[in-house]
């Protein structure tokens, strides 16, 4: 447990005098302990003069009604019970005497906590049972209080119990001092106001609490690192004082209907962390619980006797601490609830594992078990370590923010039916943020999110809809791998990509508008609908899409990367490519297609409409490709052809064909035009409805100035062909551009057929696995 002096600019320390400890004479006895059993049997009121010892017989039960004072010790032994039903109060021996008080805490704001405690005052040995009070009575205590701090009495008076020690007094808070030993601790049922445990304790046993305990207070600090469990029949209260973590690791048992914890804190961050298991308990002893079945903690049994909650009254509250995944309260609405305040300030759960947590029931607000009756105010975070992987399996009923950490996931929904989540959105106070990944997953219950900013990720993972309504703002990837997200009021634009990664998967921007995805992939059988105002795809990486294209709208392709699509659009508007490469693999588009930077054609593709490629723009088509355009083509830029090394080429390559009008050409390629594809010249035709390119028929002779078709130098000195684009492929001169090696090529006329000398571009390709194949 931290200390606080560890995290204080100024700390405030004050000394509350003790007398310190005397050494013995070398050689002189202890003193033996006085056995006072007949005198406490008789009634009589004791002043102690050393150790006093009390030994019970087998199932005695001695009622004493007087008053131990003096200076001495109290050991309670045998088998028997011993009740006071009196206050006592005396010392221990000045020699033993070295505890110190110290004040902590932040200015205005102070807390105790002791130092180097004295040994114990009262011991009950195993076997043994003390209790103070009677049940119905107001006294019966044995306590201290010497110590001038005005908010909380600190009994000086330590227990060491291996017994029990039960604490049966109403009408005030019993401290007991710091406890130590392995017994047992109980409060019992029906009895006010309980136990003050403040202190850090070593007690390594069991505490039953049947009304009240209270640990961790405002004006103490409270630990118990030892502590095997807690038996919860009534509530169990829980604070921190300010700039100080109440940690508590153990375990807690479920014995009775109506039991809780309560956990109150300060203001200025300081937490309350639960790392145990909040469980009920349907066998073993009282103080030796367990739970025959895990599952009994899901589902309702007779009379509801396993239903507990907890109640959030402005605390910060942590379930885990990061090194395990036994989720602190499992259970369902059925068994469990959490009711999250406002209470001078914001209620806050924090989840913290490191492995996979459900939480089955809602965070909400109202009083008790009646928790749906209103909407929590407070927030809720997911921890940043790694693994922290929480599934909401219900809905969940708090306005205020969720935060999921770099490192952390949240689930609403386990995929399961019945196990549907969703949060409040669209109000002013509900916020995600989301910088670790936020997973929707419900079987049945469509959602709406909104308000959701950071630098994580989002995935639709189950079959229900999710619909993003405004504000949507986070960065990391957009993954569809079930269902649908609708975009309606909310835009994915900041988001780094979009993957409808398995078939079914679908993003629909129907009822929106300027919508703007970047980095689309997708497989075959996803689906993107668009609306009239169709989509803008931003690529800034190569990536791949298979799937389909619905809807009134079309596509447009921004950025500079390139988009490989192969799939089947029925969308009726145009698409266009106004920056970087839009590929067309084995692709079909109903509408139309303006291409004002680069299409590639790869395998047998087809546009339903017109084509127009604007002066800007460069055709890329391989060898082994084919472009089919339902409507007219008008051609302009530049024609790129592609071909393998090594791949046979055809005699005759169909760049274009048209079923309207082709107007146009490309640029530097008038018809009759010669190109040197792989050293196999081909000549470009234009004709009404395809643009072809073929290897010509053998001339009856050769012309003077004709070269042999397989040169690739520099045209001789007065010959009449003319050099296009020359990027040598040899030792002297290689170029690389993606995966694609340009070579020299050479335009020829055909003989006796005098043209212009203009500019084409063939490539020789070597593929390569992050660039399109358009052979």
């Amino acid at each position: 447990m931290p200390h606080l002096s560890s995290r204080l600019p100024l700390r405030l320390l004050a000394v509350v005098a003790l007398t310190f400890a005397t050494v013995l004479p070398a050689g002189m006895p202890a003193q033996a302990a006085t056995d006072i059993t007949e005198r406490v049997r008789a009634n009589e009121n004791i002043e102690l003069a050393g150790d006093a010892v009390i030994t019970l017989g087998d199932g005695e039960e001695v009622v004493y009604g007087g008053v131990f004072s003096g200076v001495g010790t109290l050991t309670v032994r045998g088998r028997g019970k011993l009740v006071l039903t009196a206050d006592s109060d005396f010392q221990i021996p000045e020699d033993r005497q070295r505890q110190r008080m110290e004040i902590l805490g932040i200015p205005g704001h102070p807390s105790i906590t002791m130092r180097d405690p004295d040994p114990p005052a009262v011991t009950v040995e195993a076997g043994a049972t003390l209790q103070y009070g009677d049940g119905a009575g107001s006294t019966g205590r044995v306590g201290h209080y010497p110590y001038d701090y005005p908010n909380f009495a600190w009994n000086a008076l330590n227990h060491h119990v291996d017994g029990t020690l039960v604490v049966a007094v109403s009408g005030a808070l019993y401290h007991p001092g710091i406890l130590s030993g392995g017994g047992v601790l109980n409060q019992p049922r029906f009895i006010w106001d309980g136990v003050d445990l403040a202190g850090d304790h070593t007690f390594s046993g069991t505490i039953v609490n049947g009304t009240g305990v209270h640990v961790g207070r405002r004006e103490y600090l409270t630990s118990l690192p030892n502590l095997a469990k807690l038996v919860n029949y009534g509530s169990f209260m829980v604070d921190t004082p300010h700039a100080y973590d109440t940690v508590l690791g153990f375990d807690i048992f479920s014995r009775e209907w109506g039991n809780d914890i309560n956990f109150y804190g300060a203001p200025d961050g300081s937490r309350v962390i639960m790392s145990g298991v909040y469980s009920w308990s349907d066998q073993g002893s009282e103080t030796d619980p367990s739970l025959s079945d895990p599952d009994l903690n899901y589902r309702a049994v007779p009379k509801n006797i396993n239903k507990r909650g907890v109640n959030i009254q402005g605390a910060i509250v942590q379930w885990g601490d990061g090194t395990h995944n036994r989720f602190f309260l499992p259970g369902t609405r059925e068994t469990i609830y959490i009711n999250l305040y406002t209470r001078r300030a914001r209620g806050h759960l924090i989840f913290d594992y490191n492995g996979p947590v459900t939480l089955g029931a809602p965070i909400s607000g109202g009083q008790y078990h009646d928790t749906m009756a209103a909407v929590a105010q407070g927030d809720v975070t997911i921890a940043g370590t790694p693994g922290n992987d929480v599934t909401f399996a219900d809905q969940q009923n708090y306005e205020g923010t969720t935060t999921i950490e770099n490192g952390a996931t949240l689930r609403l929904g386990s995929g399961s039916p019945g196990q549907d989540s969703w949060l409040i959105t669209g109000t002013a106070g509900a916020k995600i943020v989301d910088d670790g990944v936020l997973v929707v997953s419900n079987a049945e219950q469509a959602i709406e999110l909104s308000g959701v900013t950071g630098a994580g990720s989002f995935q639709q993972a189950g079959p229900a809809s999710v619909t993003f309504t405004g504000d949507i703002a986070y960065t990391g990837p957009t993954t569809v791998s079930s269902g649908e997200l609708v975009l309606a009021g909310g835009s994915i634009a900041s988001s780094a990509g979009l993957d409808l990664s398995r078939p079914g998967a679908a993003l629909d921007v129907t009822a929106a508008e300027d919508q703007t995805v970047h980095n689309l992939r997708g497989v075959k059988g996803s689906a993107l609908r668009l609306g009239a105002a169709g989509l803008i795809v931003a690529s800034t990486e190569n990536t791949t899409y298979a799937g389909k294209v619905e809807g009134a709208g079309g596509l447009v392709k921004a950025g500079a990367a390139t988009l490989t699509y192969s799939g089947t659009s029925t969308a009726q508007a145009p698409w266009a490519v106004t920056d970087g490469t839009l590929v067309l693999a084995d692709a079909k588009l109903a509408g139309g297609l303006v291409v004002g930077r680069s299409l590639g054609v790869a395998g047998a593709s087809a546009v339903g409409g017109n084509l127009t490629l604007r002066r800007t723009s460069t055709l890329q088509v391989g060898t082994g490709a084919a472009l089919t355009v339902a409507g007219d083509v008008e051609l302009g830029g530049r024609l790129t052809i592609r071909h393998k090394d090594g791949a046979r080429l055809p005699r005759e390559l169909a760049v274009v064909t048209s079923g309207g009008k082709i107007t146009g050409t490309f640029a530097g390629l008038a018809d009759g035009d010669r190109l040197d594809i792989g050293g196999t010249a081909y000549e470009i035709s234009y004709a009404a409805d395809r643009v072809l390119l073929t290897v010509p028929a053998p001339s009856a002779g050769p012309s003077a100035d004709a070269q042999p078709e397989n040169a690739a130098g520099p045209t001789a000195p007065g010959a009449s062909a003319s050099p296009v684009v020359a990027i040598l492929l040899g030792s002297a001169a290689v170029l690389v551009l993606g995966a694609t090696v340009f070579v020299v090529v050479r335009r020829r006329r055909r003989p006796l057929t005098p043209r212009h000398a203009q500019s084409a571009m063939i490539t020789h390709e070597q593929t390569s696995s992050d660039q399109p194949d358009v052979r």
